[in-house]
């Protein structure tokens, strides 16, 4: 019984995961593709450069591993930063027109 739950519960996290995070990449993906006019590769890579921001999200993080819902937070803050500076430095290459008015 206990097994039904936490497989339960595992679901219900995956399910979260994916609405949190799949669901938004997701719709970054079809932008590179809609507004952007890239292929499906090139949108797939683009979207795919949300890995290594991550992963540098989390050694800018690893300092605070004292304080874990801080850690969490400096891990998604960076990453986010990180992976939109990269987003605009690929746009600014492909469309520097638009590049510049979004300044």
């Amino acid at each position: 019984m206990w097994n039904r739950d936490l497989m339960g519960m595992g679901i219900l996290a995956l399910s979260a995961l994916a609405a949190v995070v799949v669901v938004p990449l997701a719709r970054e993906y079809a932008d590179f593709r809609r507004s952007w006019g890239l292929g499906r590769t090139a949108a797939l890579g683009l979207t795919a450069v949300v890995l290594p921001a991550v992963g540098v999200g989390i050694v800018v993080a690893t300092p605070l591993a004292e304080w874990p819902l801080l850690q969490w937070g400096a891990t998604v803050a960076a990453a986010l930063g990180v992976y939109s500076l990269a987003v605009r430095a690929v746009e600014a290459a492909l469309v520097p027109e638009r590049a510049s008015h979004s300044r």
